[in-house]
């Protein structure tokens, strides 16, 4: 986090009327609903005041970002207030005190807990937290009016890397430390909290639920790890593909991959929200071999930005919108895509890269891969080609213009493009013929993200690739595979 210019905050509800004005942080993180109490959404980049109530909905998660780099992460269901707020960065030294009414929160502790461990306070409707410079997490569950608290750091289990260190537990009855990796206690307000204990399975899948990203039914360590690495880093995302990675390891892990409703969950957002009603509509009428593999070729990293921080969709780009760039290069890339057959029988997967040169105002495409029609064996194929976009209108849309048509020829994988106007075309595509007829395509959307200094234009792109079998020559479709990448958020060079 940038420094801030030398100033001393000491903010409480007493001493100023005008509290609500003062800057103490910003939203880091905003996946589903997140409000204040205004009713305003939050989304990152989004200003913290002293006074603000920070709401988070089912299904959803938010990070708030203090200025002294305390890092307060809420989950599904939580509430929490800033009840003090001191810190002059020059020295290093403040105080913070924090509500949690309701829910789940993670705390990271910042610059104020090193230099004064004490000075960081977490109060629950049960009694309070103290901690000492490292990592813990508490639930409020107001039905039972109980308190529970777990202590991630220090040792090996502290997972930011953290110096050791420990959280004082306490109310009117009592109090008690944790010292120990996953050391856990719980109370209420009329009870001095529990002796430390070694967290449970049962226990732990509960803070579980509540704040981490779930892993939807996916247990394997790899498949959490991608999850939680990809889609949290606080780097900017340029040119990877988080969703792709993903999925990668969960289907090298989990033997099958990643349904629609796993993805979904994932992300910490709805089924519709992922792909729409029309979305839910198609895939109900599907497989459900062929909902993963449409599941696991959905999603690129600008779907997850989007998902993570908000947008707005300007619309397809336009030949205007491409020709009013005169310099560098746009690199979209999709790898390991998955196809399903939406037409009979087949399957495969397909690598695409497509590039946009602004000073010769051309795009080259690579797509290849390995696919297979109507029990016929595997082959591989590479296919390239390129489109000149200099000379379009420049308000008319590059949908479907950035696209190729082309001859696989099912034995050898050789390919041609081809083109097709007349119904007897598509007299050399039937599932006897050597040759599958094969489309591929890359479309560019214009999408201003928030908390991203990047031009909107062309901003994500979505690479798709279809192979198809014609039941004779009046083109209707004997067999067909599909496969995309939606959301795919380009290298700038």
């Amino acid at each position: 986090m940038k420094k801030i210019v030398s100033f001393l905050i000491f903010i409480s509800f007493i001493n100023f009327s005008n509290a609500s004005e003062i800057i103490v942080g910003n939203i880091g993180l905003a996946i589903g609903n997140i409000t204040n109490q205004k009713g305003e959404v939050l989304k990152a980049g989004d200003k913290i005041y002293f006074g603000d109530i920070i709401k988070a909905e089912d299904q959803s998660k938010s990070q708030i970002l203090l200025l002294d780099q305390t890092v307060i992460t809420i989950g599904a269901k939580t509430s929490v207030t800033l009840d003090e707020f001191v810190y002059d960065p020059n020295s290093q030294k403040g105080k913070i005190t924090t509500n949690i009414i309701e829910g789940s929160v993670k705390v990271l502790s910042g610059k104020i807990s090193e230099k004064n461990p004490d000075n960081l306070i977490v109060k629950t409707p049960a009694g309070s937290i103290g901690t000492r410079g490292t990592e813990f997490q508490a639930i409020v569950d107001q039905d039972e009016e109980v308190s529970k608290v777990l202590l991630i750091g220090p040792g090996q289990n502290n997972t930011l890397g953290l110096r050791p260190g420990a959280v004082e537990v306490f109310n009117d009855q009592g109090s008690v430390l944790l010292d120990t990796p996953f050391a856990f206690t719980e109370f209420t307000a009329n009870q001095i909290p529990a002796p430390p204990v070694t967290i449970t399975n049962e226990q732990l899948q509960e803070f579980q639920n509540f704040l981490d990203v779930r892993e939807a039914g996916l247990e394997n360590e790899e498949v959490q790890t991608a999850i939680k690495e990809g889609l949290f880093d606080d780097n900017q995302i340029q040119g990877n593909e988080i969703i792709g990675e993903i999925v990668q390891t969960a289907l090298d892990t989990a033997g099958g991959g990643l349904t629609f409703d796993q993805l979904a969950t994932v992300l910490g957002v709805s089924l519709e929200q992922l792909i729409g009603e029309e979305g839910v509509e198609e895939i109900e009428n599907e497989s459900a071999e062929n909902q993963i593999a449409m599941a696991n070729a959905e999603g690129g990293d600008g779907l997850a930005y989007i998902l993570r921080y908000g947008g707005e969709n300007l619309g397809e780009t336009t030949y205007g919108d491409f020709q009013g760039i005169t310099a560098g290069t746009y690199t979209y890339t999709a790898n390991g895509v998955n196809m399903a057959a939406t037409t009979g029988t087949g399957s495969g997967t397909f690598d695409g890269q497509t590039i946009v040169n602004f000073a010769t105002k051309e795009i080259s495409n690579t797509f290849s891969g390995t696919i297979s029609l109507d029990g016929k064996d595997t082959v591989d194929f590479s296919h390239s080609f390129s489109v000149d976009y200099s000379g379009g209108g420049a308000s008319t849309s590059l949908d479907n213009v950035n696209l190729d048509q082309f001859s696989i020829n099912n034995g050898t994988g050789a390919t041609t493009s081809v083109t097709l106007n007349l119904p007897a075309d598509y007299a050399n595509y039937q599932p006897a013929d050597s040759l599958y007829l094969g489309e591929a395509a890359t479309n560019f959307f214009n999408v201003k993200m928030n908390g991203s200094s990047n031009s909107p234009t062309g901003s994500v792109g979505t690479l798709s690739f279809t192979a198809t079998q014609y039941v004779d020559i009046g083109g209707d479709i004997a067999n067909s595979i599909n496969g995309q990448r939606t959301g795919v958020m380009p290298a700038r060079n």
